[in-house]
């Protein structure tokens, strides 16, 4: 069970779902080693080129109790998206290593695939407080597209989104550790 607390209506649910309707920590993990080895230091021109302004939601990743253990996981498979999403451009730094690159992209696709149903779970409507989540998470994942297109998606920018997505997935390997993951 990748939630754990459920309404015995969403358990029902939960339990009839496909095994692979839960998020992997490992892949998770993997998708963070790879995106964190993928090039080496930040370069030193870019150290002064990291924006204030942008600070990640990381309450909207959270679950602080079973009823928003539905909402932390559909952020979560929220973020994957726009991760996916940004990821998408042609553009990145040449100093990047393609084939982290490309294995990167491929996890990150297989969770949000392996993951779909996530959205299609239920719950009481005073516990779903996913729409204030997603809020939050649309808001920051745009400031960072908003970021690449200004800078012209030049290295310090795709650093500065290299590192954000970073915290992201540290985050949620770290803060849900216990609550969605699929343990195999």
């Amino acid at each position: 069970m990748f939630v754990k607390g459920f309404s015995d209506c969403a358990w029902e649910m939960v339990s009839s779902m496909p095994t692979k309707c839960q998020l992997q920590q490992t892949l998770m993990a993997k998708t963070h080693n790879l995106l964190e080895t993928m090039t080496g230091p930040v370069p030193l021109q870019c150290l002064d080129d990291i924006p204030v302004e942008i600070r990640s939601p990381t309450w909207a990743l959270q679950s602080k109790n079973s009823k928003q253990d539905v909402g932390a996981a559909k952020a979560v498979y929220k973020s994957l998206m726009k991760v996916s999403s940004l990821m998408e451009s042609d553009s990145f730094p040449q100093s990047w290593d393609a084939d982290k690159l490309v294995k990167f992209q491929i996890i990150v696709d297989r969770q949000i695939e392996e993951s779909e149903c996530i959205t299609r779970i239920k719950t009481q409507k005073e516990e779903d407080d996913f729409a204030v989540r997603d809020a939050a998470l649309t808001d920051y994942f745009d400031k960072l597209e908003k970021l690449l297109k200004e800078k012209e998606f030049s290295v310090c920018a795709w650093e500065v989104v290299r590192r954000e997505v970073l915290s992201v997935l540290q985050f949620i390997l770290v803060e849900n550790s216990n609550n969605f993951w699929l343990t195999v």
